[in-house]
């Protein structure tokens, strides 16, 4: 069990027999980034399960047979990722990260027997692994500056004051931008004991490599712009000769693909054809813009790109949210193409569900080759692009392991590690839209208690996505479940802006969000409230990050909610606009920076309306959120405790914006139990004499 600590109260007992309590999150098992061997024979994949006693997550790698068995272990790390088969399936490389403050490493396992050994042992470790097409040699990224980084080298007792020059400067969850140690590309021979050297060096960073068809040449994703800033996504694949002498710092690269956008992913198909996930930027400024699959032919630089998306449909390369997608684990965006080169697979969303498909070049189709409604994580491919090994959830799952034969349609489920926790008990989750007050259709979703009688008058809980620019929809949540499991009613919806409907619709709150996207939620909320069994006295909401910020505003708009709860949230735009880690809000967001037009920010920066607040509010933010500052929630908490209007901030030490996806264990469930101990308050009555009120 998790400790108890003084800042987390005890878990209320849920309403009726059945459901997920807030500790059950620590008995989740997650699968992440599957990898299947050339020979379609084995996948290989990456366990992560919660160390109670640690308070920390274990990353393993596991391996199955994709002719069915029980998984078992296969590396005992406990903090192994990122396996990558080698082309003739005889060895295994992965990145092994040491205990305490040693960085990882890549590491090699013989898959016929025999003990993983280190192939690196880089002062600042080293990652994303990629095979040459012969085997014999890997490319990874690597922060080391061998300039700098000398064996004998010593830091000095007191960190030097920082000289910053860039108007982005630090990352959430990553920490200060350090321009000395930005990640580079390195080639080693797939041997123990070999010396690995750099290919790239220099004041621009490179993305994960991977090696020309041919062998001679690797290739990276880098945006070499002096100052990218506040401007549009670009993004340039480059080449760099696998065989070169000396690091280069840009001279000896070649240009690969230079469409003027965006690249997630890339893949080279045969007769020196390009296929890439991005977009083609324009000089019309867009707070969101949909990626297509891009496929390019030619001689390189290929500049002219086809983007294929039919009817504007997918967001290709994008996923849905959830709250128990594998923390400490993420997977590339899959990309593969067929041997004739007649056709492409990648992951991309469509109306609230992610999926494998498969998109027709010359008929310029796209066909889903796995189910609607379902959250498909990861996936990855045989050469020949016809078995696919994947991660797929659901509202009623976290993620099972899947194998899929592209050719057949045929799929075959390889694990399901989670079936023993979910047999505590799931509220019926139930899809549906609303008209909302222009006619628009928004699409929701509502979570019933396990024991729901209509004849009851149950409290209600809105949920709303953050983002913007993202969906609810098929992905599982534990937050929803538990709350559900406490007897409340939980209504989640894709107001416009959310991602997945198309491009008009994500970007239809361009300069003008938050607005009508709060008018979309509160239409799915009459709509529930319509259906009878809602108590309408017991209305609350939440919402994280941007989710968050349309909390505050909704409660400063509106004394319909009974109780609120804001998480990492946004409350004065021109605050974040100098604080937060990313510059993109002019022209993109707002038309004009906050010294230009101060009165754009103020009007909708829901804390220049906090005097309207009569709606008791609870603030959790982490403290080392660089993403929305933890200002912006002290901000609503000050102005309502001056203004005496019940409120409590709940502060995270150690965490950053992605608490409740990925933060500590212990930390994950403490939020959780924050969250239903307000409502209960509130919605309920119950007593909660640690909050003050």
């Amino acid at each position: 069990m998790t400790p108890h600590r003084p800042n987390a109260p005890a878990s209320a007992a849920p309403d009726a027999t059945g459901g997920l309590r807030e500790e059950d999150l620590l008995d989740f098992t997650w699968i992440a980034d599957p990898r299947i061997s050339p020979d379609g024979a084995r996948v290989v994949f990456t366990r992560v399960v919660v160390d109670r006693d640690k308070d920390a997550y274990v990353t393993a790698l596991w391996i199955v047979e994709t002719a069915g068995g029980t998984p078992r272990p296969l590396t005992c790390g406990r903090r192994d990722s990122q396996p990558r088969w080698s082309p003739d399936g005889r060895t295994l490389a992965f990145v092994r990260a040491g205990d305490g403050a040693a960085p990882p490493q890549i590491w090699l396992l013989p898959m016929d027997g025999g003990e993983a050994a280190p192939l690196t042992a880089l002062a600042r470790g080293a990652s994303s692994p990629a095979w040459s097409p012969d085997g014999t040699r890997l490319a990874f990224l690597s922060e080391t500056n061998p300039a700098l980084d000398a064996p004998d080298a010593k830091e000095p007792p007191n960190a030097p004051a920082r000289v910053v020059t860039r108007p982005v400067f630090r990352e959430n969850g990553k920490g200060f931008v350090d321009t000395d140690h930005l990640e580079h590309v390195w080639v080693v021979e797939a041997r123990p004991g070999a010396t690995p050297r750099p290919l790239t060096r220099g004041g621009f960073a490179e993305g994960a490599p991977q090696w020309s068809r041919d062998g001679a040449k690797v290739l990276f994703v880098s945006d070499r712009r002096a100052e990218p800033w506040f401007g549009d996504e670009r993004a340039v694949l480059y080449a760099a000769p696998a065989d070169l002498a000396e690091p280069t710092d840009g001279a000896a690269l070649e240009r690969v693909l230079e469409h003027g956008g965006p690249i997630a992913a890339w893949a080279e198909g045969p007769d020196g054809a390009l296929a890439a996930v991005g977009y083609v930027s324009d000089d019309t400024p867009h707070s969101y813009r949909q990626a297509s699959l891009l496929v390019g032919r030619g001689p390189w630089p290929v500049r002219r790109v086809e983007a294929l998306n039919p009817d504007g449909a997918w967001a290709v390369g994008e996923g849905v949210n959830s709250d128990q997608h594998a923390p400490r684990a993420a997977a590339d965006v899959p990309l593969a193409w067929s041997p004739d080169g007649g056709a492409a697979f990648t992951l991309a969303a469509r109306r609230g569900a992610a999926r494998l498909v498969r998109f027709d070049l010359a008929a310029r189709t796209a066909t889903a080759l796995t189910p609607d409604g379902r959250d498909v994580q990861a996936a990855s491919a045989t050469p020949d692009a016809r078995r696919w090994a994947y991660v797929e959830g659901g509202p009623d799952t976290p993620g099972d392991l899947w194998l899929l034969d592209a050719a057949t349609g045929e799929r075959t489920r390889l694990w399901a590690p989670n079936e023993a926790v979910l047999a505590r008990g799931l509220g019926r989750v139930e899809a549906f839209e609303v008209a909302s007050f222009d006619g628009e259709r928004i699409p929701a979703w509502l979570v019933f208690p396990p024991a729901f009688d209509p004849a009851r008058r149950w409290p209600l809980v809105l949920q709303i996505h953050g983002g913007p620019h993202t969906a609810y929809g098929a992905g599982f949540f534990h937050e929803f479940q538990q709350l559900a499991a406490a007897g409340y009613l939980v209504l989640y919806a894709n107001p416009r802006g959310s991602t997945s409907y198309g491009e008009r619709f994500a970007d239809m709150i361009q300069y003008r969000y938050p607005g009508d996207d709060a008018r979309d939620l509160m239409a799915c909320v009459d709509a529930v409230v319509a259906r009878g069994y809602v108590d309408e006295a017991r209305l609350g909401v939440t919402g994280g990050s941007g989710g968050g910020l349309l909390t505050n505003w909704l409660i400063t708009r509106t004394h319909r909610f009974a109780a609120a709860i804001t998480q990492r949230c946004v409350s004065d735009w021109a605050v974040m606009w100098s604080t937060s880690d990313f510059a993109m809000y002019y022209p993109f967001w707002f038309r004009k920076a906050p010294y230009e037009d101060p009165a754009e920010y103020a009007e909708r920066s829901p804390v220049w309306r906090v005097a309207e607040v009569r709606t008791p509010l609870m603030v959790i933010h982490s403290e080392e959120d660089w993403r929305t500052p933890i200002a912006q929630g002290e901000m609503m908490f000050r102005a309502l405790k001056a203004l005496r209007v019940p409120t409590v901030m709940v502060r995270f030490p150690g965490e950053n914006h992605e608490l409740s996806r990925s933060g500590a264990p212990s930390r994950r469930v403490q939020n959780q139990r924050h969250i239903r101990r307000w409502f209960d308050r509130w919605l309920k009555g119950v007593p909660a004499e640690e909050y003050g009120v």
